[in-house]
């Protein structure tokens, strides 16, 4: 005989897919082990199909377990909404928004955001994921995420769209480097300097490739690296030369031996927007946080030379 799901089996579930161990599940949502194994064996009982495949150290989702969690996590997510609302009618924030920003925009931004709601609304939850430019509104558009700030250099989401600011990129370079030890550097002047950029997939390459583009030439391509820390680290290492916004140097700029120089004649440059989610009306706590964005970014548009 089918019984209805419980919010509390949901979640069991969506914490085992997370961990991807049902022990730890038990251990990080405070339940003994056995209960939660009962619990899991109840729901897929309850849906017919298992959900886990459980392996010699921990539990991997099944394809029908892939499909339940995407309607598991809106389920959590409208029953947190709907929480949220009733409270917000008391003048409280509450609940749980959910944020993607590029990497580098996030290496400024998360740190202060998340401090002022701790402060201001301590029953406000900002979950924050560094995400792609270019994966940030399929995201929106699949209800994984409430607010995005993305670059204007793909299609933005289906829901609301407005201008934050202007990022200029620079030539980034170990300390002492003549190309970088000036304000400025024009782009044919670093043709043939040997570059350490993102995969061609990447957020800033399409920026950076229809730059060089419209020059006339390519850019000497060494490395090709999706992360930013060790992208840094063999700049350090002297291994080359990368071209970033400069919020993406900003900390490390003020800590290491890194030197950088705004590319001129053409300048590159794009724009980051602020997006909402589609398709369903803005609760007071997702304004207040769409508020709270561009304020940040004010705050600290010197630190990141963010215009």
């Amino acid at each position: 005989m089918q019984q209805d799901l419980t919010l509390h089996q949901i979640r069991l579930f969506l914490k085992v897919a997370e961990l991807g161990s049902i022990s730890k599940a038990g251990s990080a949502m405070l339940v003994p082990q056995p209960a939660v194994s009962r619990l899991i064996t109840r729901l897929e009982t309850n849906l017919g199909s298992p959900l886990l495949e459980r392996l010699g150290r921990g539990v991997c989702l099944t394809p029908a377990g892939e499909r339940f969690k995407k309607r598991a996590e809106l389920i959590v997510h409208h029953h947190d909404l709907a929480h949220q609302d009733v409270q917000e009618t008391q003048d409280q924030l509450y609940g749980e928004v959910r944020l993607a920003t590029p990497e580098s925009v996030g290496d400024i931004l998360f740190v202060p955001l998340v401090r002022h709601f701790r402060q201001h609304h301590p029953g406000v939850a900002v979950r924050v994921m560094a995400a792609a430019s270019a994966s940030i509104p399929t995201l929106m558009d699949n209800g994984m995420v409430d607010i995005g700030v993305m670059a204007d250099t793909h299609a933005p989401p289906s829901g609301p769209v407005e201008p934050l600011c202007r990022e200029e990129f620079y030539l980034v370079g170990p300390k002492g480097s003549a190309k970088t030890s000036g304000e400025t550097v024009e782009l044919d002047q670093i043709a043939d300097l040997p570059l350490i950029l993102n995969a061609m997939q990447g957020g800033f390459r399409t920026v950076i490739d229809r730059a060089f583009a419209s020059c006339k030439f390519r850019p000497n391509v060494q490395i090709e690296i999706d992360a930013n820390d060790p992208l840094l680290d063999l700049i350090l290492e002297g291994e080359g030369y990368s071209i970033l916004p400069y919020s993406t140097i900003a900390r490390k700029h003020q800590l290491s031996g890194l030197s950088a120089a705004r590319i001129i004649s053409p300048e590159i440059t794009r724009q980051l927007l602020l997006a909402t989610t589609p398709g369903r009306p803005m609760t007071p706590l997702c304004r207040e946080v769409a508020r709270q964005i561009p304020a940040t970014m004010k705050a600290f548009a010197k630190v990141a030379r963010w215009k």
